[in-house]
């Protein structure tokens, strides 16, 4: 079950993370929605954000991930 402490939470890596930060775009969806699903969700969405997913094992990130699964 999900700690309800994280609901409605920041994630955690935000402040460094260049799609919250708009320094990267993604094509066709808006940076509102991307930050309302996946960031500003709490663990609800972190545990969805290929991201953070990266980030929380402590794996190099590239530059160019999104919260989406790279295909």
């Amino acid at each position: 079950m999900i700690s309800q402490r994280h609901l409605g939470k920041l994630c955690p890596y935000a402040k460094d993370c260049p799609v919250y930060q708009e320094d990267l775009k993604i094509e066709k969806v808006s940076s509102f929605l991307i930050k309302n699903v996946f960031c500003n969700r709490g663990y609800k969405g972190w545990k969805n954000c290929e991201r953070f997913k990266l980030a929380d094992e402590g794996q190099e990130i590239p530059v160019t991930a999104t919260p989406y699964k790279q295909r």
